[in-house]
């Protein structure tokens, strides 16, 4: 008996032993638990704290609409002297440049080193030839492929902007810290145009934040020249090259997910979603900013139609619901990393209750697909959009602006840039136009009537007139000296106390001439996604190798026309292209082969288009046979007017209409 009452003793201290030991193990996680949930709070709390600080002590007085803002700085002491500082800026590029290897086998030289300005630049331009893209790219080469210096440009080269340029072959674009601190100087002044341009009470309160779509990719993920120095994407720069101190920490708190996770994410469609649902998590932002139009639509089109699974994400406050994510990402390490920070983007807003009110609202919001404003109605407190809308952009306005609304203010994008330098900002929120910057770049201008001449007269910055269009030529920091761009830009009128345009500092009665110019077209470029700039050329060559391909396995046939446009709300989007045969019977041979060949060849002949495929920016492109005739119907019904005879109808190589897209789909071989 004494022995059996011993073993249920001893039975019942060790189950206390083990009740003990689980209750101490339940204390201890459930401490953790807590220490974490306070350790998040107290990150979620010191991150708005320094955001709003930052805010209110270092970007509002700049930002914000008054007699002391950028703009206001900006236009007293450079626009209304836009010439001579323009021409002072020439002289300093002369000077700092012309030891470098370019400037002595051009005989380029301090032209005037002592004499006036306007001496030193009629000089300049009757002794130096206009450029382009070919003068420079044994320069570069040497400076890329052998790490040659003090070729083109004597400061130091942080960065070589890469760019597929108006023919397609790749064009390496050295960038120098000056560059880069003259951008941000740009970027302080673009924002005050909008506010001065709101009503006071639209101004964002400093908890308010803003979308930007970033790109970027890690450090080592760059290309590199000879020396080391990073090569890629303009818009990637940040990543590798920081201009001053906490402008990574800057970006990352003010916008809606920070840099570096954005820089580990290399597949561009999950990027995009992922920022996305980082976007929709935030109920109030104050401006939604995308690059290219075709881009600004396609992010709304992927809202639109993986709306069940974003909302997922934001009710769960993790990325484990997403499919797209769990089949993308293998790295468990950065799928924690992107769940914590999606948990604390929404612990901001109000945990576990905001999240899932937030998820319904986003689900009910997009069912009403056909609804104007969906912008408005996901985000309220939104004021602006802003993306590219003038030159070859102006086709996607409309559709931009039915997502906007009329509540939205859409914007044209604040800078107006390329790969070779910083080229203005915007002079109006209700227009495309820009004011140039006499600070960035030297400018001169060609007539339109005379851009096909190779070295044609040019005019200065004050002798340009409204109603008139210009090849834009540029002399840069950079080393660029009479580079012509290839933008055709016109000038629309003189700087104005207009309703539509930035309102002017009150106590200035006269105003100087002030030209304001909007981006008519690039020459050569067609279609454009994401910046990959492939042209009618690209397309031409593209056509003639595949032939030629054809032709090599006894096939002979010839496409006699085509036409195309970019299908935005495909993910990824891709080109679809319309091709009319000589003779429809061949069409079965070849539909096998064309979708292949001609994405093969357009990446041989578009560098950057090749690079977006690669990182599934762009899937390939797919390729349709239209029936005989289909042309010269479209051109005869659709296009010729009673005020065009046929010979004046140019071909379409881009359809831009719903109505013209549908046309050639109904007119598909096959169907």
């Amino acid at each position: 008996m004494g022995s059996v009452l011993s073993i249920i003793k001893n039975s019942i201290t060790q189950r206390s032993q083990v009740v003990a030991w689980c209750s101490l193990i339940f204390t201890s996680l459930t401490g953790i638990a807590l220490l974490s949930s306070y350790s998040s709070r107290i990150r979620v709390i010191r991150k708005r704290w320094i955001r709003i600080q930052v805010r209110k002590w270092l970007m509002d007085p700049y930002m914000k609409g008054s007699d002391t803002d950028a703009f206001v700085s900006y236009y007293r002491n450079v626009l209304c002297h836009q010439q001579k500082i323009n021409n002072d800026l020439l002289e300093n590029i002369l000077r700092n440049n012309h030891s470098c290897a370019f400037y002595r086998d051009r005989s380029i030289a301090l032209l005037c080193s002592k004499g006036e300005p306007n001496t030193l630049v009629d000089e300049f331009r009757e002794k130096v030839p206009l450029t382009t893209y070919s003068d420079y790219r044994d320069y570069f080469e040497q400076t890329v492929l052998h790490g040659a210096t003090n070729q083109v440009v004597s400061d130091r080269i942080i960065y070589f902007a890469l760019s597929s340029g108006t023919t397609g072959k790749p064009k390496t674009i050295p960038i120098t810290k000056k560059i880069i601190e003259k951008y941000f100087t740009l970027a302080r002044i673009s924002p005050s145009v909008i506010w001065r341009s709101l009503p006071n009470a639209s101004y964002p309160v400093p908890e308010q934040r803003s979308f930007v779509l970033l790109s970027g990719q890690q450090a080592k993920s760059f290309l590199r020249s000879k020396d080391g120095t990073p090569m890629g994407a303009l818009s990637q720069i940040l990543s590798v090259v920081s201009p001053f101190p906490g402008v990574r920490l800057i970006t990352s708190n003010f916008n809606v997910i920070a840099l570096d996770l954005v820089e580990r994410i290399p597949d561009f469609y999950t990027n995009l979603f992922v920022q996305l649902v980082f976007a929709l998590a935030i109920p109030d932002l104050f401006s939604y900013t995308v690059t290219f139009a075709p881009e600004f639509i396609h992010t709304i089109n992927l809202i639109e139609t993986s709306r069940e699974e974003m909302a997922s994400c934001i009710a769960s406050a993790s990325f484990n619901p997403s499919v797209i994510v769990q089949s993308k990402i293998h790295d468990h390490q950065l799928i924690n990393r992107l769940n914590r920070a999606l948990y604390e983007t929404l612990l901001e807003y109000g945990g576990t209750t905001y999240q899932s009110e937030r998820a319904k609202h986003i689900r009910k919001v997009c069912m009403e697909r056909k609804k104007p404003g969906l912008l408005h109605r996901l985000w309220p407190k939104l004021i602006y959009a802003t993306t590219a809308l003038s030159g070859s952009f102006s086709s996607y306005k409309q559709q931009a602006q039915f997502y906007c609304g009329d509540k939205i203010v859409l914007t044209n994008l604040t800078i107006y840039s390329a790969s070779e330098g910083y080229l203005g900002t915007i002079a109006s929120i209700h227009t495309d136009e820009y004011v140039l910057s006499p600070t960035t770049v030297f400018f001169e201008f060609i007539r339109e009537e005379d851009v096909h001449q190779s070295q044609p007269k040019t005019c200065l910055l004050s002798e340009i007139e409204p109603d008139c269009r210009y090849e834009l030529v540029c002399t840069t920091e950079a080393g660029l000296v009479r580079y012509r761009m290839g933008d055709i830009i016109e000038c629309t009128r003189f700087l104005t106390r207009a309703d539509d345009l930035v309102p002017l500092p009150s106590e200035l009665h006269q105003i100087p001439r002030i030209p304001l110019i909007s981006v008519a077209y690039r020459m050569g470029n067609l279609l454009d996604i994401i910046g990959e700039k492939t042209t009618e050329q690209n397309l031409i060559d593209t056509i003639t190798k595949t032939v030629d391909e054809w032709r090599q396995q006894g096939v002979i046939a010839d496409i006699i026309d085509f036409t195309s446009y970019p299908k935005l709300d495909a993910f990824p989007p891709y080109y679809i292209f319309f091709f009319e045969l000589g003779d429809d019977q061949q069409y079965e041979t070849l539909q096998s082969t064309v979708d292949k060949l001609v994405d093969q060849y357009l990446r041989q002949f578009n560098f950057v288009y090749d690079r977006a495929r690669d990182a599934t920016y762009i899937a390939p492109a797919k390729c349709n046979f239209v029936r005989n005739g289909t042309f010269s119907t479209f051109i005869h019904e659709k296009l010729l007017t009673v005020h065009a005879s046929p010979i004046q109808v140019k071909p379409h190589r881009l359809l831009k209409t719903e109505q013209h897209i549908q046309y050639f789909h109904a007119n598909c071989l096959g169907q």
